[in-house]
């Protein structure tokens, strides 16, 4: 499989990226999570988290436990850190893309799809998931639903990042356009329509696979954003701005790690995190003679990858 990102652990990535090939061995990758089908009302109100940590899925509260707190570890309590920076990206522009979008009704498509990857202001790097691993304690989520929304035919962000045990939610902000998202990965598909400015529509990651693709229903096949489901909370993805915030991190030495998937970029760094603010910013790099990216993005089919062994979660 081709390169990803660091996983499972005192942070772990149940996650992957969009990509096909085999990964270098020296590369750190992303590791597994879940499925997608509409539970009933009774089913999704008897997953009303009784736990420390956030149950959004019709899945028990033990099943969660193994995934997110295999030890069965109280919440940390101990003096904790927030880790904020930016993620730039140097070398070679974006390439286009080959989609064609359609003109009026689609205003966000182009400006999100029309380029390999997004950058902003002086090579802010966006749709960057980034990941604090390698410390000691549990931290749990917070909020059992990751918010996602649509507009103008195009995801908020390509590049989604949740905790094991949280459910989607995809809210449509259009005026007029419906859409039909679903989780491309999961064993069962269940289609559901997002209405204009209606309820949104709710997914469900059921099993500990690693990454997943929202992708959309009606001809629309660039409307795709790459879903990664961790066995930890300590995570965010970047906006425009390329910025990044990461609370409630036990103190003590980190692995960072920020991942592109639109091209299978990663850029690693080990720091003492103190108590209180702490501020790292990280770089990629991309060039279009050495970087084939052709496995990775809105066509790449999504897969499971083997955790790091060097980040596992709770590892004295």
């Amino acid at each position: 499989m081709r390169h990803c990102l660091p996983l499972l652990g005192a942070a772990a990535l149940v996650a992957t990226s969009a990509c096909k090939k085999e990964a270098p061995s020296s590369s750190a990758k992303p590791a597994t999570s879940t499925e997608a089908a509409a539970p009933s009302a009774s089913t999704a109100a008897s997953s009303a988290p009784t736990t420390p940590f956030a149950v959004g899925i019709p899945v028990s509260p033990a099943s969660v436990a193994k995934v997110v707190n295999p030890n069965g570890e109280e919440p940390y309590k101990g003096p904790t850190a927030t880790l904020r920076g930016t993620v730039r990206i140097k070398g070679d522009p974006p390439p286009n893309t080959s989609f064609t979008f359609p003109s009026g009704k689609c205003g966000e498509a182009a400006a999100t799809y029309g380029k390999l990857f997004r950058v902003g202001l002086e090579g802010a790097a966006a749709d960057v998931l980034v990941t604090v691993t390698g410390y000691k304690g549990f931290v749990p989520a917070r909020d059992e639903a990751e918010k996602v929304t649509i507009h103008g035919c195009a995801f908020a962000r390509r590049t989604v990042s949740m905790t094991f045990g949280q459910r989607i939610e995809v809210a449509n902000l259009d005026q007029i356009e419906s859409y039909m998202p679903y989780l491309d990965g999961a064993p069962r598909r269940a289609v559901m329509i997002a209405v204009p400015r209606g309820a949104p529509v709710k997914l469900y990651p059921l099993e500990n696979r690693a990454h997943y693709m929202i992708r959309d229903e009606l001809p629309n096949p660039f409307l795709t954003a790459d879903v990664f489901v961790l066995n930890y909370a300590t995570h965010d993805v970047t906006g425009l701005d390329g910025q990044y915030e990461i609370q409630g991190i036990p103190v003590g030495k980190v692995a960072v790690n920020a991942f592109l998937p639109a091209i299978d970029k990663v850029a690693e760094q080990s720091l003492e995190l103190k108590e209180g603010t702490n501020t790292l910013d990280l770089e990629l790099t991309y060039g279009t003679k050495s970087d084939d990216a052709k496995d990775a993005g809105a066509d790449a089919a999504p897969h499971p990858l083997a955790p790091s062994p060097q980040v596992e979660r709770g590892k004295k």
